[in-house]
């Protein structure tokens, strides 16, 4: 595995433990806003014509 690989997987890793260790009211609070998120991205490509 090249350094930077290992890099990289180790910094998934803590970022997987952070996000655990949250509370569960902040984990609702960023998948709310990652849902918003997502809704924005879908209506851009819907007024382009790239989605239904």
């Amino acid at each position: 595995m090249s350094p930077l690989t290992a890099q990289i997987l180790e910094q998934k890793r803590h970022r997987r433990q952070a996000l655990a260790a949250l509370p569960f009211p902040e984990k609702i609070r960023i998948v709310e806003k990652l849902r918003d998120s997502s809704k924005q991205i879908a209506a851009a490509a819907a007024r382009q014509g790239l989605r239904k």
